[in-house]
């Protein structure tokens, strides 16, 4: 065997080595970005998990405000508006969730929240027997049916951000 040949020879054993070595190089990158995600993942889990209790206790809330406010349990819509205020503050502080649904789904409760606010104001104004009380009523209730509702629902929003 001639020197050029064994020269040709370790020069395709180098390639093979060098074709292996990226392979297995760009496989264990990709190993370590899915290892990555599952790590932020897991670290976000806390924080996704404390933000779906907000969301559903102050779903529940604003849905039986009302309630609270015949048995005389809350006064006004003090504590309405201060609930309405904190869930935006309290979401803010867990940082970003990477959970745009849930950021959109939580400016809509706020809104909402406020709507409900403004219609038990303009209930505690009117006399029973007003013509208004009624569409008041039906609107109080349509909101409040609303949150019940969604009570109902942000489970299944927020599975696709708490799965493994």
């Amino acid at each position: 065997m001639s020197t050029d040949v064994i020269a040709l020879l370790i020069s395709l054993l180098a390639c093979v080595i060098a074709f292996l070595s990226t392979y297995y190089a760009r496989k264990s990158r990709d190993i370590a970005q899915m290892a990555n995600d599952i790590s932020v993942q897991q670290n976000l889990r806390p924080s996704r998990i404390a933000v779906y209790n907000l969301m559903i206790e102050y779903a529940h809330y604003c849905s039986t405000y009302r309630t609270l406010q015949c048995v005389k349990a809350v006064e006004g819509t003090r504590d309405l508006v201060r609930h309405i205020e904190e869930l935006k503050l309290k979401i803010d502080n867990y940082g970003p969730l990477n959970m745009p649904d849930i950021e959109k789904k939580a400016i809509k409760f706020q809104n909402k929240g406020w709507q409900l606010q403004r219609v038990l104001d303009l209930l505690e104004g009117h006399r029973p027997n007003d013509i208004e009380v009624e569409t008041l009523e039906d609107q109080m209730h349509c909101i409040t049916d609303w949150f019940a509702q969604e009570h109902k629902e942000i489970r299944g929003i927020f599975t696709k951000y708490l799965e493994a």
